[in-house]
């Protein structure tokens, strides 16, 4: 009887031990599922609209063209669409009632890249709102190095004219234009002195 004591107690002794090293033990720890966090979709951003013309330009009278900036050979020429003063549109956008024609609006207007758009359709060769340019009655190039003109790189209002001549700038054939205007706007650049 004796040895079955001495037997039982180390291994009652053994076990015991074993337990107390695996209470608090962190060796062998149980896996914790993270718990979802429920995702919320991103904002779809809101299209940034372009600004309407409101009250759209009446019929196209012409074109008041500028040489903007001469530095020498090369000179950025400028167009600006003028309409008719139909229905009283030119007292309404900010000008003088009483003037036959005006711009599609004052040049501190926000409205004036679209009105000045709706007033002269797209170019034929580049598909930009604003005029097709011309040389000569020739369509501008890209990068001419001789005379004549290319369309300026970010405005179709605006093109680089080369040497001297005859520019032209003109509406889209789907303008309407006022009987007394034109389609077209011409400057003669002079050659240099």
């Amino acid at each position: 009887m004796i040895h079955r004591r001495v037997v039982a107690f180390p291994v009652l002794l053994g076990a015991a031990l074993f337990g107390l090293a695996r209470c608090g033990s962190d060796s062998n720890p149980s896996p914790v599922s993270p718990t979802p966090v429920p995702s919320t979709p991103a904002p779809t951003p809101t299209p940034v609209q372009p600004l309407a013309c409101n009250p759209a330009p009446p019929p196209l009278y012409g074109f008041r063209l500028s040489i903007r900036d001469a530095s020498g050979y090369r000179k950025t020429l400028a167009a600006k669409p003028l309409v008719t003063n139909a229905d009283d549109y030119c007292g309404k956008v900010g000008f003088d009632p009483n003037q036959s024609f005006c711009a599609t609006r004052p040049d501190s207007d926000p409205l004036l890249a679209a009105c000045d758009a709706a007033a002269v359709g797209r170019a034929k060769d580049t598909g930009r709102p604003g005029p097709t340019w011309f040389y000569e009655g020739g369509p501008c190039t890209t990068n001419t190095a001789e005379q004549g003109c290319e369309n300026h790189p970010s405005d179709q209002f605006l093109v680089i004219a080369k040497g001297s001549g005859e520019f032209a700038a003109c509406a889209a054939d789907a303008i309407t234009v006022d009987p007394d205007g034109s389609r077209c706007g011409v400057i003669q650049v002079p050659p240099l002195p």
